[in-house]
């Protein structure tokens, strides 16, 4: 059967109620936004067509049309884990456009609410650390850190493995003004320093749909694409770790937020290459990043 079709959107008729809704896309979002009158799919099209208005009418610095823009891709992941389909969420998106493709740029219900979301982001660049809620785990961010000289960095970025054979930790470490995308082994008793790391996920090339098996099972070798870390260096808890490439933040960015993906720590040792491993739910690990860049 096929959805109704959602009815267009009166735009900007509470979208600072909506923005209240910025940090709680996760799984406590339905209920916040029952809360507040909005649904889930009401929060992703304002954000969206409040973007595209912006687009034609340039209401906003570039510091908060990337906040709008992480906040449309929070609630579009909320969407998707409420458990709207891709053609649903196509549905809502062309709606979303249409609306903010039209409305005159002069409109006083889009200056006014404009002029809200500056004063709602003067508040928020502000916030320092922030949670960023998943189906299983969160991403947890953290501002403080990033001004950091210590010589093995600091971790800005973590989330909890679903699943892991060993100690793991994964996420992103700040090292010299700079964001990298790092994988640090636990102690492991009896065995040698990790020699290799790398992180295997979807590729969009071989599978262009969203790998949901079920359980946060990541794709099909077969069907993933494999970064290798490009530098072993010093770890922020001591010791070595992996730093693996931006080309591997981009595509970890570009997942569907209910798909999982897999970094595996090579061990040599006299039996052969010993593999330990970790899944990783990809939630909002991209409006996570995206709040560690966000200007003042």
């Amino acid at each position: 059967m096929t959805p109704p079709r959602p009815a267009p959107i009166p735009l900007l008729s509470a979208l600072v109620a909506a923005l209240a809704l910025f940090v709680q896309c996760g799984p406590g979002a339905p209920a916040a936004a029952a809360a507040t009158g909005w649904t889930l799919d009401k929060v992703y099209a304002e954000r969206m067509a409040m973007r595209v208005a912006d687009q034609r009418c340039k209401l906003f610095a570039a510091s908060v049309a990337s906040a709008l823009l992480m906040g449309e891709v929070q609630a579009r992941n909320a969407v998707l884990r409420s458990g709207r389909d891709a053609s649903q969420l196509a549905d809502l998106a062309g709606v979303a456009v249409q609306r903010g493709s039209t409305v005159p740029c002069r409109d006083p219900a889009l200056v006014t609410e404009a002029a809200h979301i500056r004063a709602a982001f003067s508040g928020y660049s502000r916030i320092q650390r922030l949670d960023f809620p998943g189906g299983a785990a969160s991403w947890k961010a953290d501002r403080t850190v990033l001004s950091t000289r210590v010589d093995g960095g600091r971790w800005a970025l973590t989330t909890a493995a679903v699943r892991s054979t060993a100690g793991l930790r994964f996420g992103v470490v700040v090292k010299d003004g700079r964001l990298g995308l790092f994988a640090e082994p636990g102690a492991e008793p009896g065995l040698m320093q990790p020699a290799a790391a790398r992180l295997l996920l979807r590729d969009p090339q071989r599978a262009s749909r969203p790998y949901l098996a079920g359980g946060l099972t990541p794709p099909p070798r077969a069907d993933s694409a494999v970064y290798f870390a490009q530098e072993r260096r010093n770890a922020p808890d001591g010791g070595l770790g992996f730093q693996f490439s931006d080309q591997a933040v981009e595509a970890l960015v570009q997942l569907d937020p209910r798909e999982a993906v897999l970094v595996e720590l090579v061990y040599p040792s006299s039996h052969g290459d010993r593999v330990i491993s970790g899944v990783y739910e990809v939630g909002d690990f991209a409006p996570a990043y995206g709040f560690l860049t966000l200007a003042k």
